[in-house]
């Protein structure tokens, strides 16, 4: 329980350390073999991977600012993972989430694209043309990935020179949320988080590549 607490404390000192238009999250985005193993490894930008990996991504973001994530696949098409059409608003001052459950990576091989997107203003628009994106017919699909793109791009500190975003290793693995509240050693879980990012202009993001083989 003490470490539970600790880390919640930890969380809320990083974020109200920040300066005004400064916002950071903390991700776990993790794979292992098959749903029986217990052999859970981190992944990070330019990790490899195998048809047949399973992957999973945890999220503990601040409850009063807005989180997207946008998964690329290596066909070219556009998901949106987070947030759930479902999604209830969190009454905690920090939101744990599981936005992909153990997934099982499937063909065609090549580059898997994920964007984590944290933002003190609204992601609306970019929910918006994603939605629109998943229910649109091919030719549509062309139109709007485009705009996706576009606006993906206009959030991105590589291409925006007036933003920057830094990310991480923790110095251990951390489990967010309650639901270990019984564990007591600091080992590698199915819902820990091991990176953390930050950014400024009210933009946290990270771009994470993986490359299918």
């Amino acid at each position: 329980m003490n470490r539970i607490l600790s880390f919640i404390i930890g969380v809320t000192f990083i974020f109200s350390g920040e300066t005004e238009g400064d916002i950071g999250f903390r991700y776990g985005f993790l794979s292992k073999p098959s749903y029986e193993s217990n052999n859970i490894t981190v992944l990070s930008d330019s990790s490899i991977i195998h048809t047949g990996d399973l992957l999973k991504i945890n999220i503990g973001y601040q409850s009063k600012t807005n989180f997207c994530i946008v998964y690329k696949a290596a066909d070219g098409e556009y998901s949106k993972l987070y947030p759930k059409d479902d999604q209830n608003e969190s009454n905690q001052d920090t939101v744990y989430t599981y936005p992909l459950l153990w997934s099982e990576m499937q063909k065609p091989l090549g580059i898997e694209t994920f964007y984590f997107i944290n933002s003190t203003e609204s992601l609306f628009d970019l929910v918006k043309i994603l939605d629109r994106y998943d229910e649109a017919p091919p030719r549509g699909q062309e139109k709007l990935a485009k705009r996706i793109q576009e606006k993906i791009d206009s959030l991105d500190p590589d291409i925006q020179g007036d933003l920057s975003s830094i990310s991480s290793n923790l110095a251990k693995p951390v489990v967010g949320g309650v639901a270990f509240r019984g564990e007591d050693d600091d080992g590698l879980k199915e819902i820990s988080v091991t990176h953390e990012c930050f950014g400024t202009g009210g933009i946290a993001f990270k771009k994470i590549v993986l490359i299918h083989k």
